[in-house]
């Protein structure tokens, strides 16, 4: 994969702020790493509740919001779990998957890349294929009202025992013309070994299906290590913890292994204390590939838009920088050529 960087030209002028904002949220953009659970709306998300019998700690947006205020990584997953247990039928996923189609219209995202965690929901009698007809129904409408398209990425999670997992993996390999466009890891990082998922990771290796595991968010850098050498990861889930080994920031650069940077969640998770502490100019400069995304938007409340103008104001990220970050994210897409040279066109302008 090769860096668009070198190809662009000199960084433009300090730029004005009456219409940056504009110029942001005009340009075409990627998100590589979104959770689907994590991207519930809100008043969904109490909707869903009160259809499928799960109390929530509130009974308006005002206390989601709240309830979203996360003290740490722990706090966060078990937040996260809870809206899991939310969501029940292909119905659920196929309105959770629509919705978030015209949340990335509103924003001008052409394009998502959606990691889905399938297992809460298989264990409760949602089989595998039913989890994806609900989702690829909700894609085909947004992609018909929105001009909006989606592919998806179940992950593996610590709660899955090996059996689960394996199961997993076999069906994300079969369903590969389905919209199913990777293979991802997520959770707890900690609770990872990713030396036992090596076969698994093999496996989807050989069969053809890219991999882009989690690692370097809550963990350090030799967990990026582990991603690289034991996963064969094609990209990476974070990735931001690389900046700790002066080694692996050169390997990364010279391999140009995609980082999926999510800075307002690494920031609100207490990865970083400040945005300004946060390593994304420091991985640029180095030459890292780096693309920017949303995470889990609500819970975090951000955007796309709203990640390129905190690059801009806080890391000084440039006009030119910030379309070169839109088009690695496109040349980073697990696509067909022909769908990833038309979505690059499409933010290039070529």
């Amino acid at each position: 994969m090769s860096r668009t960087r070198a190809d662009t030209v000199p960084n433009d002028p300090a730029h004005p702020d009456d219409d940056f904002d504009a110029f942001i949220r005009q340009m075409p953009k990627v998100d590589l790493h979104i959770h689907l659970e994590g991207s519930v709306r809100p008043a969904t998300l109490l909707a869903l509740a009160h259809r499928n019998g799960v109390a929530l700690p509130a009974t308006d947006e005002a206390g989601l919001r709240a309830w979203y205020r996360f003290r740490d990584f722990d706090h966060f997953a078990a937040i996260y779990d809870l809206i899991c247990d939310c969501i029940y039928t292909p119905d659920d996923l196929a309105l959770i998957a629509y919705e978030l189609g015209a949340s990335a219209a509103a924003d001008n995202v052409r394009y998502l890349e959606v990691t889905m965690t399938t297992n809460a929901r298989l264990r409760r009698g949602l089989s595998l294929d039913d989890q994806l007809a609900g989702v690829r129904a909700g894609a085909t409408d947004a992609l018909r009202d929105f001009g909006v398209r989606m592919r998806f990425i179940p992950d593996i999670v610590p709660e899955q025992s090996m059996d689960e997992a394996w199961t997993l993996v076999r069906w994300a390999v079969e369903q590969q013309d389905n919209d199913i466009c990777a293979l991802g890891i997520a959770g707890t990082e900690r609770k990872h070994n990713f030396a036992l998922y090596a076969p698994l990771f093999a496996y989807a290796r050989d069969a053809g299906l890219p991999r882009t595991p989690h690692a370097g968010e809550t963990m350090d850098a030799a967990h990026v290590w582990e991603a690289v050498a034991l996963l064969h990861a094609d990209r990476i889930g974070h990735g931001i913890r690389a900046i700790e080994d002066g080694k692996l920031v050169d390997l990364l650069a010279a391999m140009q292994i995609p980082l999926e940077i999510c800075p307002t969640s690494n920031v609100l998770l207490g990865i970083y204390p400040t945005m300004a502490a946060h390593p994304v100019r420091e991985l640029w400069d180095a030459g890292v590939y780096i693309t920017v995304n949303t995470d889990d938007p609500p819970m975090f409340g951000t955007t796309l838009s709203g990640e390129y103008r905190v690059l801009a104001d806080v890391h000084g990220f440039t006009r030119t920088e910030l379309r070169t970050l839109a088009t690695n994210a496109a040349r980073a897409a697990f696509l067909p050529p022909t769908d990833k040279a038309a979505l690059v066109a499409a933010i290039t302008g070529a």
